[in-house]
């Protein structure tokens, strides 16, 4: 692996180092001119509970997070939009995806292709985040292609949304934030949990989750999660059928020292919910009105979607007797698909209006990807006071390798009437060539990073938090079908400062500024390499949290720009230059709140001003297509007590306002407004839970990729639940 470094940024690396060194050995306790202090390391609650930031979480209101500084810091005073869902939201609101549980979320458009049971698709502050934005337990699941990773919540303990560039902590990714599953994790506690759960559409699945200390004296503790599913989708001939085991153990041989060794293995058996389907017979209508959303427009005989999936890894905690600590987390993942399916592009009377519009041209696809990965991140941790002030210091390095391996083929253009649906009358069991690879490609790749993080806070009022980071990635893409070789190398140097002040008890303003950088693949009409796609975003906003930590109030207003966008370029229209732009600035609201010990609130709402505000593609000034500018939500759970004590009742709203379908802004896809509805009861042991999504079974077009490729939201789907626990 070559690494490189420019003079200017190794003078300021050099700077920030020579600096961290002398903190350091304060840390140490050596002398520096001011004598070392140890402080605390844990978040503590006003009843003087110990709050892990990894959870478990007790209601819906977080108190720590971990993936926005890499430590156990106090939500509420990092000067960064964070949002956590917890596992008692989780399970209130009954959520089966990723995606489901970040619904009532502000700054984020989950689901944003409707009912999808291949992908976790979303948005962050208006840019794609599905492919590089998904990390587990503070490690990357980078998708690619076909091949992605996703994770069943039962395996989680909660979900955290870091909005806005974090490339200072995590390298490359995508400017609008990250989001971070924490795993679930051994506990003291001994607790055995069963589940058994009946779905509408037509479906069933049963779980477990058991655990117990595994020798007397507790410090060997082991758990274990598993789910099997057998259910049907909304889509007919297309199935969603799962099955996942997750162990994991803990040992702690000694007070400070903490080894915990995680496994997830997951097999998916499913198909094309989502269909391509076009805009003039899903968002308007087609001379025999609309297609319906039942309706599977592949084949029976060419559509499968299989996953396997592997993750095994560690984490290691260790805590020296002078208070520095040092952390490492490792991970070797594995995810492989097999796709083939036949998918819309378009009316046949988009092709020749002597054509009628109740054929639907398909092509045939055929992809098998797979992404093997091992990747590790270490950092130190000390902390120490200079005069006034009292740092907790944090420098560390991570290392990632990947092997992508491509293959794919596509039927040609010629074939997609050869293989078209009659939408009102289809017939199923057509024998489908299996297209050739025209695509066969291994890409392996190297990201090394190093960075180092102060978090500074003077008195108990006001916090800074400032950082840097250097990245150097390389990667080699090997071309089976032309036996060609192509090289790429990049580096990049990204920060971020930001600060909060407490004005008034539990009120924090706060502001910062961050970067992040994205390697872009290609070359342009000289050859020249593409340099990687950078963002800047400045970010203002304002927290507050009651002295209980039942209440968190938050508001951002943000300015994010994205640079060396890929355009067409204007002398070779063939060819791509990267004088791009596309802006995103907003204001995002939350609140989430546990009231009056019985009652609990989610709500939020999202507001963008996206624009395109350089290309050559005459799209310049647009909205870039598929993403909504408003969104809103608001969700009530009422837990009741005396005579109807077990009993709960929630329900929620959910709006996504009007997005467009195609690049010139003419085509507009109508906003949308769904409720969502719970219930339970807890009678001793057991408990038995009823949660419905899309209440009154809306139908609408969750979005368009273009003009081409529009999508269905989900319908209404019924999930009722019995759980036994001992």
């Amino acid at each position: 692996m070559r690494l490189g470094i420019t003079g200017s940024n190794f003078r300021r690396l050099a700077t920030f180092f020579s600096i961290s060194t002398a903190l350091t050995s304060a840390a140490f306790g050596q002398e520096q001119g001011t004598e070392g202090v140890t402080l605390e390391t844990v978040i503590v609650t006003a009843e003087g509970e110990v709050v892990s930031p990894k959870g478990p979480d007790e209601g819906i209101v977080a108190k720590s997070s971990v993936a926005a500084t890499k430590t156990a810091t106090d939500i509420n005073r990092i000067p960064q939009s964070i949002s956590v869902v917890t596992r008692e939201q989780i399970d209130m609101q009954g959520a089966d995806s990723v995606g489901a549980a970040l619904r009532y979320s502000p700054g984020i458009r989950s689901e944003a292709y409707g009912s999808d049971t291949r992908y976790d698709w979303f948005f962050l502050r208006g840019f794609a985040g599905q492919a590089q934005g998904l990390y587990l337990d503070g490690l990357q699941l980078r998708s690619q292609a076909f091949a992605n990773y996703r994770i069943d919540p039962i395996a989680l303990e909660r979900q955290e949304l870091i909005l806005g560039p974090s490339s200072s902590l995590y390298g490359a990714g995508s400017p609008g934030g990250l989001v971070n599953l924490v795993s679930k994790r051994p506990q003291e506690d001994t607790f055995y949990r069963a589940a058994v759960t009946a779905r509408d559409p037509l479906g069933g699945e049963v779980s477990v989750d058991l655990n117990a200390p595994l020798n007397e004296s507790g410090t060997v503790l082991g758990r274990f999660v598993a789910l099997g599913r057998l259910s049907e989708t909304q889509v007919d001939h297309v199935d969603d059928n799962r099955i996942f085991l997750a162990p994991s153990i803990t040992f702690k041989p000694q007070e400070g020292t903490e080894l915990t060794l995680m496994a997830k293995w997951q097999q998916d058996d499913t198909g094309t919910a989502t269909s391509f389907l076009p805009y003039d017979a899903t968002v308007e209508a087609a001379s025999f009105g609309r297609i319906p959303t039942d309706l599977f427009t592949g084949d029976t005989n060419f559509d499968d979607y299989d996953r396997n999936q592997l993750l095994l890894g560690y984490e290691f905690d260790h805590e020296f007797d002078n208070g520095l600590k040092l952390s490492q987390s490792s991970r070797y993942s594995y995810v492989s698909t097999n796709y083939e399916t036949l998918y819309g592009v378009g009316l046949a009377s988009f092709y020749s209006p002597f054509l009628p519009d109740t054929l639907l041209a398909r092509l045939a696809l055929k992809s098998d990807d797979s992404i093997s990965a091992f990747q590790t991140d270490t950092h130190v941790e000390g902390e120490f006071a200079t005069g006034f002030a009292q740092h907790r210091f944090l420098a560390g390095v991570d290392y990632r390798y990947e092997d992508f391996v491509n293959r794919y083929g596509q039927s040609a253009p010629a074939t997609a009437l050869l293989y078209a649906l009659d939408l009102t009358n289809p017939v199923y069991g057509l024998d489908v060539a299996t297209p050739a690879y025209t695509t066969d490609t291994t890409t392996r790749s190297n990201q090394l990073g190093l960075y180092v993080q102060d978090q500074i806070s003077i008195t108990d009022k006001f916090d800074i938090v400032g950082g840097l980071r250097q990245d150097w990635v390389n990667s080699t893409l090997t071309n089976h079908l032309s036996n060609t070789t192509t090289k790429s190398f990049d580096s990049a140097l990204t920060g971020r400062l930001g600060a909060n002040y407490e004005v008034f008890p539990g009120v924090r303003p706060y502001v910062s500024y961050s970067t992040s950088f994205n390697p872009v693949s290609g070359t342009d009409a000289d050859g020249n390499r593409f340099e990687p796609e950078k963002a800047q975003q400045y970010e203002v906003g304002v927290k507050y949290q009651d002295p209980q930590d039942r209440i968190r109030l938050t508001a951002a207003l943000f300015d994010l720009t994205r640079d060396n966008v890929l355009t067409t370029d204007p002398n070779n229209p063939a060819f791509s230059v990267q004088t791009g732009e596309v802006r995103s600035r907003g204001i995002e609201l939350q609140a989430q709140a546990n009231l009056f010990e019985s009652w609990d609130l989610l709500a939020s709402y999202t507001a963008y001003d996206l624009e395109i505000t350089k290309s050559n593609r005459g799209d310049q000034g647009k909205v870039p297509i598929g993403v909504p500018q408003q969104m809103a939500s608001l969700w009530l759970n009422h837990t009741f007590s005396d005579k109807l004590e077990g009993l709960r009742i929630g329900a929620g709203v959910r709006y996504i306002g009007e997005s467009y379908a195609d690049s010139a802004n003419t085509l507009e896809v109508p906003s949308y407004v769904v409720a969502d509805a719970a219930a339970g009861y807890k009678l001793g042991n057991a408990q038995l839970s009823l949660n419905v999504s899309n209440l009154f079974d809306k139908k609408y077009v969750a979005s368009c990729a273009g003009v081409n490729s529009c999508y269905y939201g989900e319908r209404r789907a019924i999930k009722a639940r019995l759980s036994y626990e001992w």
